[in-house]
């Protein structure tokens, strides 16, 4: 019964149903049948037959109008979710810190440090990644995502 209704409601990004963006017609409850209801009391077999088939020629267009929808809905949480993001960016020369866990230099536990250095950028990558060195003029092994750094003002 579980799997009848969540195939049965209508999904929020396409407004179908799985069911009906599957078969083409909406789906019935087993005891809408065996009780006889006014949808199935007033339905004659050929009259059924037409609405099916007219029903299926229309399923293909049905499928992307809701495909259109769920662009758009996809498009608009993102969008959504999007403009709460800020985008760090660091300079060669700047002073920043390095996150603690992501370089796991010291130990954690729970009362460490979470930061670590300061180290000065010397390189900045189009990707978004960045090569560190030391105070001492020491460079540090591998890039770092800006994730994991953080502005150090002296």
């Amino acid at each position: 019964m579980v799997l009848w209704s969540y195939r049965t409601t209508p999904r929020k990004s396409t407004k179908e149903t799985p069911y009906s963006l599957t078969y083409g017609t909406k789906a019935m409850l087993p005891m809408e049948v065996a009780v006889n209801t006014l949808t199935v009391a007033n339905k004659d077999e050929e009259s059924n037959i037409k609405d099916l088939r007219i029903n299926l020629d229309i399923l293909e267009e049905k499928r992307e109008e809701s495909g259109v929808r769920q662009a758009a809905y996809k498009h608009a949480t993102e969008r959504y979710y999007n403009q709460r993001v800020k985008e760090m960016a660091f300079k060669v020369g700047e002073y920043v810190l390095r996150k603690n866990e992501a370089s796991r230099a010291q130990p954690q536990g729970k009362l460490g440090p979470t930061w670590e250095g300061p180290y000065r950028v010397t390189e900045a990558n189009r990707n978004g990644a960045y090569v560190l060195e030391t105070m001492e003029g020491r460079p540090i092994p591998r890039t770092w995502i800006a994730r994991n750094l953080k502005k150090y003002f002296l």
